[in-house]
């Protein structure tokens, strides 16, 4: 038999397209694995500002940890109220590991290659 051009294209076709969605998959399973590398080290930083080991940051530990100079204390405040969406001046680590997670951008790669050392 004969191969046609059209069932030819088409098998090729059928090849790029399961390859396309292998590496969906694929990119997905690392960026997964990444986020959750990232979720776990961002938690023992947390943990590290939780000064009475209570699983919360009460503001006044947020703002100890988190001052470096760059940040006045009311932009730290600011960020801490805005993260702490029911106000009851507690943050979960949790809730902040699962915030800063979804905003590190491009530093999450770096994140996850430090805690590979």
């Amino acid at each position: 038999k004969y191969c046609t051009c059209s069932s030819l294209n088409q098998a090729i076709w059928i090849k790029c397209s399961s390859a396309k969605e292998e590496a969906r998959r694929l990119l997905n399973e690392r960026a997964n694995e990444i986020y959750c590398t990232a979720r776990r080290s961002l938690k023992q930083i947390f943990r590290r500002a939780d000064k009475n080991d209570d699983g919360k940051l009460s503001f006044e530990e947020f703002n100890a940890y988190f001052a470096d100079g760059i940040l006045t204390t009311e932009e730290l405040q600011e960020l801490f109220y805005s993260i702490d969406g029911r106000q009851n001046n507690n943050l979960d680590t949790d809730k902040l590991s699962d915030y800063f997670s979804q905003h590190l951008g491009e530093y999450l790669n770096v994140l996850s290659a430090l805690e590979s050392l």
